[in-house]
């Protein structure tokens, strides 16, 4: 299956993390739950050595590790057999009910166990958040998978992709209402290094137009596809500053729904009424 290709309009720029422009890494000050990060840095002998802690050290020493200022991540891949990426974790391509859709970023979080190459317990399971310590599990994709006891529907759910297939990602993405019939538009806030990227799903909606309004008063216009979730909307948008408010339009301009946005909270829903609802 060929990977869909979101619609987006020419004035929303995507983000793009420099890691050696960078003069903080964000991404540590954020809830310890993190869901991406859109360039890392380069090669680990190309990078300005920052202060490590000796348990950061030993594993920036694993393969494909990257030393990003005083922090490590570790790009995974089904090669290193990590228990994220066992076999009962992969998806076939064929179980999506819509098409498989590239978000533009990769999933990043916290080293544990379970999220670390096989035969690295005795380095991962010491690890504490003051290491920053970090696993990118690869680009983020997201598809529409059976929904469990209910034939005939599906979920929208959140994969990994790598040459050998796709896998389950470890995060959960908006509440169980999630594009279900008769539900409105929700939305998550991930952090990612150097800002945030908001993605949220329209239930019974097809739309190319979605305005993200940032704090400062600016806004973006958001990626969207129609193809993730048949006759349903998903949308996501990568800022550099905090988004307050989603808007969704229809194609007279009018507005669909409207929902504020508050990076501390997951899944919220929205203020106004989807079309006909």
């Amino acid at each position: 299956m060929e990977l869909a290709q979101p619609v987006h309009r020419p004035e929303h720029q995507r983000l793009t993390v420099a890691a050696a422009a960078l003069s903080v890494l964000c991404v540590l000050a954020l809830p310890p739950v993190v869901a991406g990060i859109l360039d890392l840095a380069g090669p680990l002998d190309d990078r300005p050595r920052f202060s490590l802690t000796h348990r950061a050290e030993l594993v920036s020493r694993l393969p494909g590790a990257t030393v990003l200022q005083d922090s490590v991540i570790v790009t995974l891949t089904p090669e290193m057999h990590s228990p994220v990426m066992r076999p009962s974790q992969q998806v076939l391509p064929q179980d999506s009910a819509g098409q498989l859709v590239p978000l533009g970023v990769s999933g990043l979080l916290p080293m544990n166990p379970y999220l670390a190459p096989a035969g690295t317990r005795h380095l991962t399971s010491a690890l504490w958040p003051g290491d920053k310590v970090f696993s990118n599990l690869g680009p983020l994709v997201v598809g529409c998978l059976p929904a469990v006891g209910a034939p005939g529907e599906c979920t929208p759910t959140l994969l990994t992709q790598h040459a050998s297939g796709y896998f389950l990602y470890p995060r959960s993405w908006g509440s169980s209402s999630f594009l279900e019939d008769g539900s409105v538009m929700q939305a998550e806030v991930f952090a990612i290094v150097g800002g945030q990227v908001v993605a949220g799903g329209l239930p019974g909606v097809e739309t190319d137009r979605v305005e993200v309004r940032l704090v400062d008063g600016d806004s973006v216009t958001a990626f969207t596809t129609v193809s993730a979730s048949p006759g349903d909307t998903v949308w996501w948008a990568a800022t550099t500053k905090p988004p307050v408010q989603a808007t969704a339009y229809d194609d007279a301009g009018s507005v669909i729904a409207t929902l504020d946005l508050d990076p501390d909270d997951i899944a919220r829903r929205s203020t106004t009424s989807t079309a006909g609802g």
